[in-house]
């Protein structure tokens, strides 16, 4: 074996020599109320993580079964996801990703097989997303700003973020699908995360209306056509040496855009588990 081959070989066992690889599971039910499509439905998803010095690298895989109402619709709602992400450090101060998701629905073909790409890019505690999602017959941009302030009061680490989420819909007229809805939306929240030993406890909250949006950092995408509007979230957890576990519960309100049906409530019940290796 040449030098350059051993410089090569160590450099890549010293690279993955620290790096952290996590595969977390998720299971979630889902349950409509007021709804004149949905019922109810589950969701499973798969995310492997691979954190190596300055980069990581995200792969999530989900899959959703829903219960609708037949009529109006023809047959149960069945939806792959599939998300990609990469992000980097660029110094202690600065820090930028690349995401990428796409989506197979069985029903909704307005937006099966849309393509959503975003960029994002961190200095100190402000962020910035952008997103473009690409459907047969209308695109969405999405701008994201965020705000994070981090402070410590005796064994207890706090986390505060507040951030405002700002849609443009265009040829929004060129379908059914989302001819009703308006060219412009907008909504902000605010996030808490509390760190007290092992244990780890989380709120939040949604105001204002959003349609097609893109959430949680890009591993979630909206893509039917409700228009949701108030959505609070609360959740709790804890650290093993092996990984950890994560409850979460999320309240939100909607409207079926197409049909003008408001008053749709949707709950969520997820469970994750985290494995490290």
């Amino acid at each position: 074996m040449t030098t350059n081959k051993i410089l090569l070989v160590s450099t890549l066992l010293l690279t993955f020599a620290h790096a952290t690889d996590k595969l977390t599971l998720s299971y979630e039910n889902l349950y409509f109320s007021g709804s004149k499509k949905k019922d109810q439905g589950q969701r499973e998803g798969i995310k492997y993580s691979h954190k190596d010095g300055l980069n990581q690298y995200e792969i999530l895989y989900e899959r959703t079964d829903t219960k609708t109402y037949q009529p109006p619709l023809s047959k149960d709602l069945a939806v792959n996801k599939y998300y990609v992400k990469y992000s980097r450090t660029l110094d202690e101060t600065q820090h930028f990703s690349l995401s990428y998701a796409t989506i197979d629905d069985n029903l909704m073909k307005e937006t099966d097989g849309g393509h959503i790409y975003g960029v994002g890019y961190g200095y100190k505690q402000f962020d910035i997303k952008q997103y473009v999602s690409d459907y047969k017959h209308f695109n969405v941009y999405q701008t994201d700003v965020s705000y994070g302030v981090e402070t410590a009061w005796n064994a207890w680490e706090l986390h505060a973020k507040v951030l405002g989420k700002y849609m443009h819909l265009e040829d929004r007229k060129s379908n059914n699908f989302s001819k009703n809805a308006k060219e412009n939306y907008s909504t902000v929240g605010v996030k808490l995360h509390a760190h007290y030993e092992s244990y780890h406890f989380g709120a939040g909250a949604f105001f204002g209306e959003r349609i097609f949006a893109v959430m949680n950092d890009g591993f979630k995408v909206q893509h039917h056509a409700m228009a949701f509007d108030k959505t609070y979230m609360l959740g709790l957890g804890k650290h093993f040496s092996w990984g950890g576990v994560h409850v979460k519960y999320v309240y939100q309100e909607a409207t079926e855009v197409p049909i003008h049906n408001e008053g749709v409530e949707v709950q969520n019940l997820i469970v994750q588990v985290g494995y490290k290796f």
